[in-house]
């Protein structure tokens, strides 16, 4: 029979490279997420209408339709989050027990959620 053994504080040593990866690329897609969507930061944009691609904030003129910004922000997310995922995997183990917290897995994802509902909601696009 095993035995689970609960621990309230998770060691970066004990995670290995995967998880780090995993949540900080998650905490900050969610985080970044928000600038992204607030200040229409994407990558590209879509226009289906004439199925032209536009980069950063150049737009085309409005009879080209409306524009597609959501698979932007996505990319501009996933690449910055990859690239911060990967930074905290080369930093070395005893600078992250100086500010690993396990609690950033829901906490950091769960306000960002909320501050977007404010920005889609109160806010709009």
């Amino acid at each position: 029979m095993s035995t689970l053994r609960h621990t309230s504080s998770v060691d970066p040593d004990a995670l290995g490279k995967y998880p780090l990866f995993a949540i900080t690329f998650g905490a900050v897609f969610s985080v970044l997420y928000l600038f992204v969507m607030n200040y229409s930061w994407q990558l590209f944009s879509y226009y289906p209408q004439v199925g032209r691609f536009t980069f950063w904030t150049s737009t085309l003129p409005a009879t080209a339709g409306p524009q597609m910004k959501w698979y932007g922000y996505v990319a501009t997310c996933a690449i910055v989050s990859f690239v911060a995922g990967l930074i905290v995997c080369l930093l070395p183990t005893n600078l992250l027990r100086r500010v690993w917290w396990p609690g950033f897995i829901w906490l950091v994802p769960g306000c960002a959620m909320l501050v977007a509902l404010y920005l889609i909601l109160v806010v709009g696009d």
